[in-house]
C-alpha cells in the first residue's frame, strides 16, 4: 500500500511539475501590447488625423515579404500608420523572434520608400533618410517612425521603449 501512495504521489508532481509554467510564461513579456504602443506614439506625436491604420494583411506583405500564418515568419504581432497619398508618415510597431531580420527587412522598406519619394515626392526623402528605428533591450520590439517631427519622434520612441 506504501508503494501505490508513494507512486501515485510522484505520478501528481511530475504532471504538476509538466503542467507548470503559467506565471514564468507572462512575466516572459512586460511590454504592452503591440497596438496599444502603436496607438499611443500616434496620440503623443499628433498625428491621429494624418494616419490611417494598416490592415494586418497588408502590414506583413507590405514590411516583411510573408503572411501573419507563414511557417517562417518572424513577426508575432504589429500594429502600423501610414499617411496616405505622399505622405511618408509612418509609425509601426512590431513583436519579433528575430530582432536582426525584422530590422533588415524595416530597413529594406526604407530604402524603397526613399528611392519611391525620390522620384515622386522628394519633399519626403528627408523624413524618410532620419526615421526612427529602434529596439526594446530583449529585443523583442522593434519600432518604426518616420515623421518631419525626429527629436519629438525619437524621445517619444525611447521614453516607450525604457
Amino acid at each position: 500500500m506504501l508503494k501505490k501512495f508513494v507512486s501515485s504521489l510522484l505520478a501528481v508532481l511530475l504532471i504538476a511539475g509538466c503542467a507548470g509554467g503559467g506565471a514564468a510564461d507572462e512575466t516572459v513579456r512586460e511590454h504592452k501590447p503591440v497596438a496599444e504602443m502603436a496607438e499611443g506614439l500616434v496620440s503623443t506625436l499628433g498625428m491621429e488625423n494624418d494616419l490611417k491604420e494598416v490592415k494586418e494583411r497588408v502590414l506583413y506583405g507590405m514590411f516583411f515579404e510573408t503572411r501573419k500564418d507563414a511557417e517562417d515568419n518572424f513577426v508575432t504581432d504589429g500594429k502600423v500608420y501610414r499617411g496616405e497619398d505622399k505622405n511618408a508618415d509612418t509609425i509601426g510597431v512590431f513583436e519579433t523572434t528575430d530582432n536582426a531580420k525584422c530590422i533588415e527587412y524595416l530597413k529594406k522598406y526604407l530604402e524603397t520608400q526613399k528611392a519611391n519619394s525620390q522620384m515622386y515626392s522628394p519633399e519626403e526623402v528627408f523624413k524618410i533618410d532620419n526615421a526612427v528605428l529602434e529596439s526594446s533591450k530583449d529585443g523583442s520590439v522593434v519600432v518604426l517612425v518616420i515623421s518631419s517631427e525626429i527629436e519629438k519622434a525619437q524621445t517619444a520612441v525611447n521614453e516607450l521603449l525604457k
